[in-house]
């Protein structure tokens, strides 16, 4: 009897230890539910895209389903509608979405820098391209600049390389051309003479000589305003914020412990992997595609500054999209970091 007592005080205390040991965003958590949306066949999503395979969203409690969402207008979309739990997109959008009246907020960032590069298709005379930016842009005055669609943001950018160079507006002319699938027919054609693009159409048109990169914002050349600059992150609704506050808390964890994971230069190789599972690029060798990624990886982080949404309010004031600025605090979850470090 007293042995079996003694043996149940053992296993008691075995427990305790191993209940006490277990981290606080893991598997002693109940799950919760949580639906995220993501663009297929898009590096830009690359965060939940890693957090998914290397179960941090599991680690931290939550079960997820991912998404696959066409568009930012259909991400506002269904994020508004309930649809989805959480979305990707662009910081312009949010701000013009909350000025709408929509029932959205941001709750973690996504990029901390503009990941996009004015691409010059082949063929065009490039005489100033040592000079660099603002230099090489003189060579692309008078000529055709594609944009994804015209007065949207990736519109305003290519028009702020082009009048912080000092020209203007009209000294181009601009044409809409869709995503980068129908961007690369219409430079290849000579369409269009540029287009401001994010990857994998940059280091496509490099592996297949079609075009030269002249401006890299993600590598803060360029106008001044655009360096370290967020472009995107992750929204929810204000009932999924109010109402499931727990649930914020763990996605917004999840994407961190995403970050720290994939910014160490010993995972890139599994980062690579795990890239080419979701998103195919034919056109580029084994060693293009790394160096792609490897390139892309200094662009994400969580943090949401207040420059950043202040920038992207200005821009949309002066091009008389906003009728009065935003700020963090408008459209921001008071959750959301505003900076954030890896634990050493």
């Amino acid at each position: 009897m007293k042995d079996r007592i003694m043996a149940s005080v053992l296993a008691l205390g075995m427990a305790a230890s191993a209940v006490l040991a277990a981290p606080a965003t893991g598997l002693a958590q109940d799950k919760l539910s949580a639906s995220i949306g993501y663009y297929p066949g898009a590096l830009i999503s690359m965060p939940v895209l890693i957090a998914n395979e290397q179960k941090f969203f599991e680690r931290n409690g939550l079960a997820v389903e991912l998404v696959p969402v066409a568009s930012g207008p259909a991400m506002t979309s269904a994020v508004a509608s309930g649809s989805v739990t959480f979305v990707n997109n662009s910081w312009d959008n949010l701000i013009l979405a909350v000025d709408k009246g929509l029932p959205v907020r941001a709750v973690a960032g996504s990029t901390v820098k503009v990941p996009f590069a004015l691409l010059v298709r082949k063929g065009i005379a490039l005489p100033h391209l040592a000079e660099g930016y603002p230099g090489v842009i003189k060579d692309l005055v008078g000529k055709n600049w594609g944009v994804l669609a015209l007065g949207v943001s990736v519109h305003f950018m290519a028009q702020t390389i082009l009048t912080d160079a000092g020209f203007k507006a009209s000294d181009v002319t601009f044409l809409a051309v869709g995503l980068p699938n129908t961007a690369r027919p219409a430079l290849q054609r000579g369409t269009v003479d540029t287009y401001l693009s994010i990857e994998p159409l940059p280091s496509i048109a490099a592996a297949k000589d079609e075009g030269t990169v002249v401006v890299d914002l993600a590598k803060n050349q360029g106008p001044k305003v655009f360096h370290d600059l967020g472009y995107n992150g992750w929204w929810a609704s204000t009932s999924t914020i109010k109402d499931k506050p727990e649930v914020v808390a763990r996605f917004a964890r999840s994407l961190e412990e995403s970050y720290c994971w994939f910014s160490k230069p010993e995972n890139l190789d599994q980062v690579v992997a795990l890239l080419q599972k979701y998103v195919k690029v034919p056109d580029l060798s084994e060693d293009a595609y790394k160096a792609m990624v490897k390139g892309l990886l200094p662009t994400f982080g969580p943090d949401i500054t207040s420059r950043t949404i202040d920038t992207w309010s200005k821009l949309l004031v002066d091009n008389k999209q906003l009728g009065a600025p935003k700020t963090r605090r408008d459209v921001v979850a008071e959750s959301a970091r505003e900076s954030f470090r890896c634990p050493n």
